[in-house]
């Protein structure tokens, strides 16, 4: 997968021209967004099917209600609000924990140091509230910027900057605390 990177300005422009029904300006959303989408998802769930298919439910939910879309905010910033609301929805049905899925972890030997530090941040992230988990991978996995973090959570700018700082300590205990 090719990941894509555009400015805000770009952003815009192309969303524009999807609302205007411009199936290649959606593609390329769909192509610079997905990838961190997926990957937010998978280090939510640690399940590939799962994460795989909320990406669907939540694209689908994108382009139900794109229309109604006004670019204020960053069309990222909307996607991932609309994919935390997935993940609860699947959650409060399902009402169970996401499980750990080896094959997500089964890589070749030249990845292991990328996959170790995986490990340890899902172990260290397991250890913090659930709140505390969200900020810090929209912050640090889906690598959002305050602004946009507090846009997805409905909060403000101070608010969230306290809440990382919170959580970031939360986090240097846990690894502190945590056994050799």
């Amino acid at each position: 997968m090719i990941i894509i990177h555009m400015s805000p300005h770009e952003e815009r422009l192309l969303v524009q021209k999807a609302q205007q029904g411009d199936r290649e300006a959606l593609g390329l959303l769909w192509d610079a967004l997905t990838p961190k989408l997926y990957g937010y998802l998978l280090n939510v769930t640690h399940d590939k099917n799962l994460a795989q298919d909320m990406v669907q439910t939540t694209w689908l939910r994108v382009i139900d209600k794109f229309s109604q879309f006004r670019p204020r905010h960053p069309l990222s910033a909307w996607l991932f609000a609309i994919a935390r609301n997935e993940c609860r929805q699947h959650w409060r049905k399902a009402k169970h924990e996401a499980s750990f899925d080896p094959a997500a972890h089964d890589v070749p030997s030249d990845e292991y140091k990328s996959v170790e530090n995986h490990i340890l941040i899902d172990q260290i992230l397991t250890r913090l509230s659930q709140e505390d988990q969200e900020i810090l991978r929209l912050r640090y996995i889906a690598d959002f910027s305050l602004n946009d973090i507090a846009r997805i959570l409905n909060l403000n700018f101070v608010t969230v900057r306290v809440r990382i700082h919170r959580a970031l300590v939360r986090a240097r205990s846990a690894i502190i605390s945590q056994p050799s």
